[in-house]
């Protein structure tokens, strides 16, 4: 027998190894993104060492011809960290705007906030004042401005410039403590000194280009995150689910067809503790019915010799009066000895399920019906496929429709083929019968006063056939008064949800 692991893991174990599986494949991906796409870092920039590189940069543009002064910018050993450009006048805010003092402009671009107060605006204006020193220019040709952060620390979606009046620096000083003034945490800033002839040098940080590809591995990993826990959610509740519509398909099957159906093995502990269950319950059923069938039929066996006897002794009576009493009594307990085995089961309980065309079995009942001398109509389509026991079925709707001819002058049979269930109606216009006595009309062996009679002839039997008819194949049957005078018969009988094989 080959052992299978997964057999031993119960409902709760597997639920919990699910959502360990999903945190553990989430947690890898993030670093495997992460470590395609590291985060950008801080870029610790000393106030004094940024004035002596700008100045730098401005000796080495004045030294150089205006064609080579990019190239020489870029060789500089300060290039690694910023940025330095030779830009046309124009492209620079309004030298004719009202400046702040200590030569700090807000930003050009209009979407850069302006500096904070006491972080960005008195860093950068003591490095305008350092490199106008340093280059012996006016502090009003030099302008500055940066691009603040939030409150909080951000470090998915971009570079962060910590500009401090002197390094070192704790990195847990530029995080706790936002407003002291010696430290400045910028998005980006940019320092632009005129050179005469409308020409500038403007340096800033070097721009992070991986910006936009951080902020797509951020959207990425939610919707990788979301698509991986739903899509894992709903396989769980698949292998969750399915075991209980096998489950459920049973149940249905063994309502309708009144026959053992087993569950197969279910890999799942609890599942399976349900299914060994459900399949005993299934052979006790078999067995209890088994053998109720089986005593009724012996007892109807024993009750065909006795009534054998009874009418071979009723030949002999001289008085004609009382033999045809006497084979008419015979006669009525033959019928109810059969009866009573249709009722109890018999060859109903046994009867294969096949597919039948209802209402072509209705319009042969409604032939019967009108060959026999009743006045019965048929309305509906003249097809409609149901799976059930054909001649328990002809049985149950025939004990209808001729309840209807023994009580009415005419009877109206309908039929409504649904998405769902068959629908099938039979009316009459005969005494009907009071609502207080609908429920023992179902009950066997029971006459109804004013309606059922021994004139009339029967057991007592043929609604409570129906009924059990009915209910074995998942239906439900009604009785509804009509007005003026009359009995509504409603039948409804549900479509199975599988197919039938």
């Amino acid at each position: 027998m080959r052992f299978r692991w997964h057999h031993r893991f119960g409902l709760t174990s597997r639920i919990v190894i699910v959502i360990l599986l999903s945190q553990v494949s989430i947690e890898l991906f993030q670093n495997m993104l992460k470590r395609l796409v590291p985060p950008p870092s801080f870029i610790l920039i000393d106030q004094q060492w940024l004035s002596e590189r700008t100045a730098e940069a401005i000796r080495v543009a004045r030294d150089t011809p205006a064609e080579k002064q990019q190239e020489k910018l870029d060789a500089l050993a300060s290039a690694g960290w910023l940025s330095f450009h030779i830009e046309p006048g124009d492209s620079k805010a309004d030298t004719s705007a009202p400046r702040p003092a200590g030569g700090v402009l807000p930003p050009t671009r209009h979407h850069v906030p302006a500096p904070m107060p006491g972080k960005s605006s008195s860093l950068l204006t003591s490095v305008v004042r350092d490199i106008a020193q340093k280059i012996d220019v006016d502090p009003a040709r030099i302008q500055a401005s940066a691009e603040t952060t939030s409150t909080d620390i951000d470090l998915e979606t971009g570079t962060l410039v910590v500009l401090a009046a002197s390094l070192p620096t704790r990195l847990v000083d530029v995080a706790r403590n936002r407003m002291q003034s010696d430290i400045a945490v910028l998005r980006s800033f940019r320092i632009a000194i005129d050179m005469g002839n409308s020409r500038w040098l403007v340096v800033s940080q070097h721009l992070d280009e991986k910006e936009a590809t951080r902020r797509f591995r951020n959207i990425a990993i939610i919707i990788v995150t979301l698509l991986f826990i739903g899509g894992l959610s709903f396989w769980l509740a698949r292998r969750l689910v399915q075991p209980l519509k096998r489950l459920t398909e049973a149940a249905e099957r063994l309502g309708r067809e009144r026959k053992p159906t087993f569950i197969a093995e279910i890999a799942i502990p609890e599942y399976a503790a349900i299914a060994r269950t459900f399949n005993e319950m299934q052979l006790r059923l078999k067995q209890f019915v088994d053998e109720r069938t089986h005593m009724l039929a012996a007892i109807a066996h024993d009750l065909r010799t006795p009534l054998t006897r009874l009418r071979l002794f009723a030949e002999y009576v001289d008085d004609q009066t009382q033999q045809r009493q006497l084979l008419s009594d015979i006669a009525e307990m033959d019928a109810m000895i059969n009866s009573t085995l249709a009722f109890a089961g018999g060859e109903a309980k046994s009867e294969a399920h096949s597919r039948v065309d209802m209402a072509a079995l209705l319009i042969s009942l409604c032939d019967n019906a009108c060959d026999a001398g009743g006045w019965v109509d048929y309305l509906g389509p003249d097809h409609a496929q149901l799976p059930c026991q054909p001649v328990a079925m002809r049985r149950a709707l025939a004990n209808l429709i001729e309840n209807g001819c023994k009580y009415a002058g005419h009877v109206t049979v309908e039929l409504d083929d649904k998405a769902d269930s068959i629908v099938i109606a039979v009316i009459d216009d005969g005494p009907g019968i009071a609502p207080e006595q609908i429920e023992r009309a179902f009950a066997p062996f029971q006459r109804l006063e004013g309606s059922r009679n021994r004139t009339t002839g029967g057991t007592g039997l043929g609604l409570a056939i129906a009924r059990d008819v009915i209910h074995g194949h998942g239906g439900n049957i009604h009785l509804l008064p009509v007005e003026p005078h009359g009995l509504l018969v409603r039948v409804v009988l549900p479509k199975p949800a599988t197919p039938l094989t």
